[in-house]
């Protein structure tokens, strides 16, 4: 239990935490996968919480064992570390067999007791990787910047390994590799121990059997029967085509040769034409299009002129067509069908347009190789950014991938496009008189279409339009609603062509600018006029909004999620009806963020704060008084808080500037935890640096200078990252990767300080409180994830840097009395 650096076997040591560490973080990433799979994409801040969990409980246990632990560094390393290889297998065959089920949360009171258990087992391999470095920091007092450094950089590491293995590993195939090098990791502490070598081989060779051998099916993640592709292939006759995989995902084809896949949103009941065989399209089990077949030529897609996307070349001839959203190929069809003399299509997933190109290509006419059609694979907010050309017709529709799912499990997830700034960067890039179409699908009571109306609204007046009013048609069919708006005012001419349309098919009117009552609502009749009463209550100003039912509230960059739609003013209401068919309008993705902060809560107290309770009631007694004891509570509370608040907040804007998510990803988390790192270990440098500072205040206050510095740039980043993003839009993406990276070391770096400083400070005059100060901090970071995302949904990032802000300047604060 030295305090000194680190000397016999460090290097191994250092590795060993590396290897732990990377191999917990790559944990997260393929749990990430197996959630997407199993449930939807937007548990990011659960599985960041449950392994947060995990660490903390390994710092109780480290706090009530650590003289029985400590006494035997090295078996007790060696343990911790097999426990962590054999529990990953065991956890993930077990996670997705508990019955937790996301979207019966509303009726099934037992969900809770579930979400509870999955939080609780997919945690345990977490405890045990941070067993393995608390018990490290706790033997090596005198390193802990060191090994520090070595936690945050093999998280780093082991972060872009597993967002490269996924390129050619199953999720199932990941877990095992994960588990091997905590296998590794051990035998190379054991080596540093000359005794129960025998018993060590045998026990280190029985998991390395049992990794190997784990059947491959236990592993398997269990796709809820509520997502699309479960559902459809309980369909007889359907059967799998293709299924490919990356980090972004699973990306699986289905056709059937009994009745065939025949998609047409909003057709019109009195089209002469009918839609030819599909292709059906899934991401992770959730329903992202279909690929038509184009074997028959323009002539096969006839249909296309009887839904209501074709209602933007009523109002344009022959335009230059931009497709956002690509999908299987339907919308670029619809330009060659109208013989567009220029079609620009947009594809987030590679993926998916790779079906349509190689697999499927004849299946699809070879749509993407006709001569005008010009495919990239880019985001969407990113290529609108990047583009100079203008264009006649920006086309959004259900056939693509840019429109979001009307099924549940997306209301969490940003829709960068459907922000007051994304509609604005697609109105700029259209010719004066071109036309911005989006189809949504119909909700009822009205939801999605009226949020985009009022999107469309507030970036027409921010483009300084006075009456955007005049902009703007609305028509709406037995299933979907289309707005078609313009940079130019509708003119009598337009206005009439989009009469003639919805007579022709049997369409509903919602809004033009010369409309009137008793031209809405005559085809497909509603209660009320629902559309267009809330439009003219849109046109007016901010009252609508207030008074609706649900947050119709644009969505904007710094709180982007257009699918939320959920308002506590009605919540009672519609739990009261839930049985009554209200279930589908309670937003259970929202319910289950409170309920996975309450898990959260309930389930650290129990793991982590009661445990710690005797021991904080044995040093407060060993106190002159109990204020500086509380003070230390703090100052750990507020780093685990303040790390995950920053940390978050600064994601979710690189995502944006980086255009890909997937791209995001392996640039920000793995830049984020690397010069974290490194600040830690120049943590001891700031120290001695301190300690001959000149200005009393700040003597021997290494904290408070890192703190300082942590709010001076994130001050700054605040101010200059819109610009560097609106500048650097058009940059190649190698530059933008290498621009980020630095961006990001500049505040990360000083993000990576205060936690060991804490810590060796504490080490040096109260040793025995460093397991209780690792409790504390894994606790607080805990529910840092899920309330920094509460705190966005409802103040947005910003509010959530302000706060993270504040809680460093309180650590600093209480630096002193450590």
């Amino acid at each position: 239990m030295s305090g000194s650096p680190l000397q016999d076997g460090g290097r191994r040591l250092l590795v060993a935490v590396a290897l732990v560490s990377g191999a917990a973080l790559g944990y997260e990433l393929v749990l990430l996968r197996f959630f997407s799979l199993m449930y939807w994409s937007q548990f990011a801040h659960l599985i960041i919480g449950m392994a947060l969990l995990g660490f903390g409980v390994s710092g109780t246990i480290l706090a009530l064992l650590q003289d029985r632990l400590l006494r035997n560094f090295h078996r007790s390393f060696c343990c911790s570390a097999l426990l962590f290889t054999f529990t990953l297998p065991v956890a993930t065959s077990l996670a997705g067999r508990l019955g937790f089920n996301p979207p019966e949360v509303i009726w099934d009171g037992g969900q809770l007791g579930r979400l509870a258990a999955v939080f609780s087992l997919v945690s345990l391999p977490f405890a045990c990787a941070g067993l393995c470095i608390g018990l490290t920091m706790r033997w090596q007092t005198g390193a802990v910047a060191r090994i520090y450094r070595a936690d945050l950089t093999g998280a780093a590491g082991g972060a872009l390994l597993i967002m490269v293995l996924l390129f050619v590993l199953s999720p199932q195939g990941a877990v095992r590799l994960l588990a091997l090098a905590g296998l590794t990791a051990a035998a190379l502490v054991s080596r540093g121990e000359g005794r129960g070598r025998r018993s060590w081989r045998l026990a280190a060779t029985a998991i390395a059997l049992l990794i190997i051998l784990w059947p491959t099916q236990w592993l398997a993640p269990v796709m809820s029967p509520f997502k699309g592709l479960a559902q459809a292939l309980h369909v007889p006759g359907i059967h799998i085509a293709a299924r490919t995989r990356s980090p972004a995902g699973e990306f699986t084809a289905l056709r059937s040769d009994a009745i065939p896949f025949r998609f047409a949103p909003g057709l019109s009941m009195v089209a002469p034409a009918t839609p030819p065989e599909q292709i059906a399209l899934f991401h992770d089990g959730d329903p992202v299009g279909m690929i038509l077949q184009g074997t028959g030529g323009p002539e096969a897609m006839e249909f296309l002129r009887w839904t209501p996307m074709a209602l933007p070349y009523v109002l344009v001839d022959r335009p230059r067509v931009l497709v956002l959203g690509a999908g299987g190929g339907g919308d670029v069809w619809h330009a060659v069908l109208e013989q567009a003399p220029l079609i620009d299509a947009v594809e987030p997933s590679g993926e998916l347009s790779d079906f349509v190109r190689f697999p499927f290509a004849d299946f699809a006419g070879a749509i993407h190789g006709r001569s005008g059609v010009r495919l990239y694979r880019h985001d969407v907010r990113g290529f609108l950014a990047a583009a100079r050309d203008r264009y006649d017709l920006i086309q959004v529709s259900p056939l693509g991938t840019a429109t979001p799912p009307a099924a549940g499990g997306h209301a969490l997830d940003p829709q960068y496009l459907y922000t007051v700034e994304g509609i604005r960067q697609a109105l700029a890039r259209l010719s004066e008189g071109g036309i911005l179409a989006v189809t949504l699908a119909l909700d009822l009571p009205p939801r999605s279409a009226v949020k985009m109306l009022a999107t469309v609204a507030e970036a027409l007046r921010l483009e300084r339009h006075p009456d955007p009013s005049r902009h703007v048609a609305v028509i709406r069919t037995w299933n979907t609603v289309t707005i078609a708006a313009s940079p130019a005012p509708l003119s009598p001419q337009r206005q009439e062509a989009v009469r003639a349309f919805c007579r022709t098919r049997a369409f509903d009117l919602v809004w033009l600018p010369d409309i009137g009552p008793a031209e809405v609502n005559r085809v497909n009749v509603l209660q009320r006029p629902f559309f267009y009463e809330a439009a003219r209550e849109i046109w007016q100003g901010e009252g609508y909004r207030l008074s609706h039912p649900f947050n119709i509230v644009p969505a904007t960059d710094d709180r982007p999620w257009f699918g939320h739609f959920f308002r506590w003013s009605s919540f009672g209401d519609l739990w009261a009806q839930r049985a009554a068919g209200s279930a589908a309008m309670l937003e259970w993705e929202y319910l289950l963020l409170w309920m996975s902060l309450a898990v959260a809560v309930t389930v650290s107290l129990l793991l982590i704060a009661l445990p710690l309770h005797p021991l904080y009631r044995t040093q407060r007694h060993q106190q002159s008084g109990t204020g500086g004891y509380a003070l230390r509570i703090v100052y750990f509370a507020a780093l685990g808080l303040a790390f995950f608040f920053l940390e978050i907040a600064f994601i979710q804007q690189f995502v944006l500037f980086l255009n890909q998510p997937l791209l995001a990803m392996a640039v920000v988390v793995p830049s984020f935890l690397l010069f974290a790192g490194g600040g830690s270990g120049y943590a001891d440098r700031l120290a001695a640096r301190a300690a001959a500072f000149g200005r009393p205040g700040l003597r021997d206050r290494p904290v408070a200078l890192a703190a300082a510095a942590i709010v001076t740039v994130a001050a700054v980043y605040l101010w200059l990252l819109p610009l560097v993003f609106h500048a650097g839009a058009a940059w190649p993406a190698l530059l933008r990767v290498v621009v980020s990276i630095l961006l990001i070391g500049g505040l990360a770096f000083w993000m990576g300080m205060p936690f060991p400083l804490g810590l060796g400070r504490l080490g040096r005059n109260r040793p025995a409180f460093v397991p209780f100060a690792w409790g504390v901090n894994g606790f607080f970071s805990v529910i840092s994830t899920t309330a920094a995302t509460i705190l966005a949904l409802h103040g947005g990032f910003r509010l959530v840097i302000a706060a993270a802000l504040g809680l460093y300047l309180l650590a600093a604060a209480c630096e002193r009395r450590l």
